[in-house]
């Protein structure tokens, strides 16, 4: 069995995926409100993206080029080779052309595999950069790292639209903040389970006050975009402090296993979003509009496990469609 801080992280990232499967349903049946549909939106992929910064964090750090060469490859494998097959196998007759488009507008693909590549490349970066320079590691890996977050905004404010630098610049802090949790992980397990107590009653507090007083999906300006980063900190927050509670037990396993297959699902589960959708329109909050979201999580969920289940047998397959290679034995 995976010891528990293994677990936890497993664990986190199978809640994000059942997150976002939930969204999915929601939004591709076009049932978003103002409460529940905010609550997921801002917490979906922040809380992926934390996840992956802490991983980075407590992983080794690259400090040569060689070290370089080798993560990337085999991130560029994980996030790009999916992200370049699944539009090539939905547009085969003019997967050029789609290609093209997808590079200046990430979200009408798979823009979270790209974003996240990179993240990672900005991060590994100043890694690097830092490690060559010696005594000046710490302080090189800062300048380098600002210096390419700096960039990526100035790509914004230019109107620059290859690679959606958007995307990359919104991501940023909660990427970055993984990666500090993960470095000073010792550091916060240091800290009194009081304090833990007192942020997570105040994170809750204002993540409940933001999702219910505040409109989180309008961003059409600086403060409008703090206020909703703020309430996915929160929410994230209160997640990941909840995870660390949750005992081991059959549901956190459960959890912890289906977070070994978030790529997998991701790709896959919002084709089938809408599968039982008949054309007919429900209300969120009524007893036809639940049964309808429990039906189609339930649907998708079947579908999507059943292809996974198949198609993770054909190596090629699972190479392609997943960015998985199989390893010998």
């Amino acid at each position: 069995m995976a010891d528990t801080r293994s677990q936890t992280i497993d664990a986190l990232k199978g809640i994000a995926i059942l997150i976002v499967m939930l969204g999915h349903v929601l939004s591709w049946n076009h049932m978003e409100d103002g409460y529940l549909y905010d609550a997921i939106k801002v917490v979906q992929m922040p809380l992926f993206i934390l996840v992956s910064g802490y991983l980075c964090g407590i992983g080794r750090p690259v400090r040569t080029w060689a070290d370089y060469g080798r993560v990337l490859k085999r991130r560029a494998l994980a996030y790009l080779v999916p992200f370049f097959f699944w539009i090539i196998l939905q547009h085969p007759l003019t997967a050029a052309s789609h290609i093209a488009e997808t590079l200046f507008a990430l979200d009408k693909g798979l823009w979270f595999l790209m974003t996240l590549f990179l993240l990672n490349v900005m991060l590994y970066t100043a890694q690097l950069l830092g490690a060559l320079a010696g005594c000046w590691e710490r302080q090189i890996f800062w300048l380098v790292y600002l210096g390419l977050a700096a960039f990526v905004v100035l790509e914004t404010l230019l109107g620059w639209e290859f690679l959606s630098p958007g995307l990359t610049r919104l991501y940023i802090p909660f990427y970055l903040t993984g990666y500090l949790a993960g470095v000073h992980r010792e550091w916060l397990t240091g800290i009194s389970g009081a304090l833990k107590n007192a942020v997570f009653g105040a994170a809750l507090a204002g993540f409940l006050y933001l999702v219910l007083a505040r409109d989180l999906q309008d961003v059409g300006s600086l403060p409008l975009l703090g206020q909703q980063i703020l309430a996915s900190f929160l929410g994230c927050y209160v997640i990941v402090y909840l995870a660390a509670l949750w005992k081991t037990g059959r549901e956190k396993e459960f959890a912890a296993w289906l977070g070994g297959y978030t790529l997998e699902i991701y790709v896959l589960h919002f084709h089938f979003a809408t599968i039982l959708n008949q054309g007919e329109t429900y209300e969120l909050y009524s007893w036809q509009g639940a049964v309808f979201v429990l039906a189609s999580f339930a649907a998708m969920s079947l579908i999507t496990a059943g292809i996974i289940a198949v198609t993770k047998k054909i190596p090629l397959l699972d190479f392609l469609l997943y960015g998985k290679l199989s390893r010998k034995k």
